[in-house]
């Protein structure tokens, strides 16, 4: 009788196990992306945390950026033009949160956006290279995009490259 009881006891603690690893694989596979908007105007985007390092490009109020990590007081962001660099984090608020597996860049020189998946639809817009955004859909040859900013639209996948963190 003893035997069984040890039995079914080890039967439940495996079983528990099997459940919480495969709860925590779940997660890792849902891995998110915060995005952050900046609340200050003329804010410097540098190649280091250090005041005196190189200032890359200078952003604007409202700007939508990808959060990658964080250093001390500094965060450490991409653009949607996919500039990387570090910002002062007392200047961003987040927004939101996006699945990082729905997050791609414009890998081609330039990518057209169209109203409907088709060439011969209107097109609504051009992202040059480097740009990022989400990928809502997928469908054959085209995707359903949003930007951060919210503008929605299709383009061929084949111009698209997912980002990775």
């Amino acid at each position: 009788m003893g035997e069984r009881k040890f039995l079914r006891a080890l039967i439940c603690l495996t079983l528990m196990l099997a459940l919480l690893l495969g709860t925590v694989g779940a997660q890792a596979a849902e891995r998110s992306v915060t995005i952050l908007r900046l609340t200050n105007d003329f804010v410097n985007i540098r190649s280091s945390t250090g005041e005196g390092s190189r200032v890359i490009g200078t952003l604007r109020q409202g700007a939508l950026m990808f959060y990658l990590n964080r250093s001390g007081s500094m965060a450490y962001v991409c653009t949607t033009s996919g500039t990387q660099g570090y910002v002062y984090a007392g200047y961003l608020e987040k927004v939101g949160e996006v699945r990082i597996g729905n997050v791609y860049y414009v890998q081609s020189s330039s990518l057209t956006v169209y109203n409907s998946p088709s060439t011969s639809a209107s097109r609504s817009g051009t992202l040059s290279k480097g740009y990022h955004l989400l990928l809502i859909d997928a469908n054959g040859r085209w995707g359903k995009i949003r930007s951060l900013s919210g503008a929605q639209g299709y383009v061929l996948l084949s111009g698209l490259r997912r980002a990775s963190t």
